[in-house]
């Protein structure tokens, strides 16, 4: 792991900021080619709507997990750090450390918040434990669930939490329109294959709750909430919610499919434009009532 890490203080080294641009925008740098998603500017803007997705699915809250006077606080994965910073404002007296691939977060933070450039998937050497450790939004960057449960396990205190969440690729409906949106299932069986090929399985969530229970975690709970896939409720906050994910996946699918479709199902640009198109145009079509689920899993470490 990232000599950072080993002693908890080392700031962000800018001399991996120079990104491999092999495919369409920048990417890491840091263990490359191990996360297929951009980390340009784009895909920032979308890491901050996917947060403004959770926030109002959470009703402002950014945790599930009952947390009481976390001390030291570790977010996986953190992207722009969005939630580090949140988290850090809303807890002063909590030390909050975000780790990534990529040194995308702002350099004006709260003073109890740092960044780390490190890989969570490599062995962790943390000068001490911490009492809450979450990550969001992490399918198709886990290669080894059980090792990540097994070390957030080791790396907790006593009663400690680990909280994961993700929105899942699936595609579902009440009343079966979803079976209108052929491009969409399409999409989610090639994400599904392809993934799995990657080493990074994206249909992974259903089996968190026992892999949590399994790494040694008790009070392991699951909660899965509906979210919409465009603005088709008739619920105002259903409906926002179902824009800000239309919006979120008509940024996420063309990232995720010319990665994923070229290097590991060898697809060729037309074809994937042409699956987008059609994604496109059902996530555009409100008869069709589709939604996704969001699942957040939680677990805590025994006294």
């Amino acid at each position: 792991m990232h000599a950072s890490m080993a002693n908890g203080s080392e700031p962000i080294e800018p001399d991996l900021s120079d990104n491999d641009s092999s495919y369409p925008g920048s990417y890491h740098s840091f263990h490359e080619g191990e996360y297929v998603l951009p980390n340009d500017e784009q895909e920032q803007d979308r890491l901050d709507l996917s947060h403004h997705i959770y926030l109002m699915l959470l009703k402002g809250e950014l945790y599930k997990a009952p947390i009481q006077r976390p001390g030291r606080v570790l977010d996986l994965g953190t992207g722009t750090g969005i939630w580090a910073i949140d988290f850090a404002d809303e807890y002063p007296e909590a030390e909050v450390v975000g780790i990534d691939l990529s040194p995308i977060q702002p350099s004006w933070v709260p003073p109890n918040c740092r960044f780390e450039v490190d890989d969570f998937e490599q062995p962790w050497s943390f000068s001490s434990p911490f009492d809450y450790i979450h990550g969001r939004e992490l399918e198709g960057a886990i290669r080894d669930h059980d090792k990540l449960f097994e070390q957030a396990f080791d790396n907790l205190n006593p009663n400690g939490w680990f909280e994961m969440a993700t929105m899942a690729v699936d595609t579902y409906s009440d009343d079966d329109t979803h079976l209108n949106a052929t491009c969409l299932l399409d999409m989610a069986k090639h994400l599904d294959i392809s993934s799995k090929s990657f080493g990074k399985d994206m249909r992974s969530v259903t089996t968190w709750k026992e892999r949590f229970e399994q790494a040694g975690f008790i009070n392991v709970k699951e909660e899965v909430i509906k979210l919409p896939q465009s603005p088709w409720p008739k619920d105002s906050k259903l409906k926002e919610l179902g824009r800000y994910h239309q919006l979120n996946m008509l940024e996420a699918m063309p990232t995720y499919s010319f990665a994923l479709f070229t290097r590991m199902l060898g697809w060729k640009r037309v074809q994937i434009e042409a699956l987008l198109a059609g994604v496109r145009h059902e996530l555009k079509d409100l008869s069709n009532h589709l939604y996704t689920k969001v699942h957040i899993v939680y677990g805590q470490k025994p006294a």
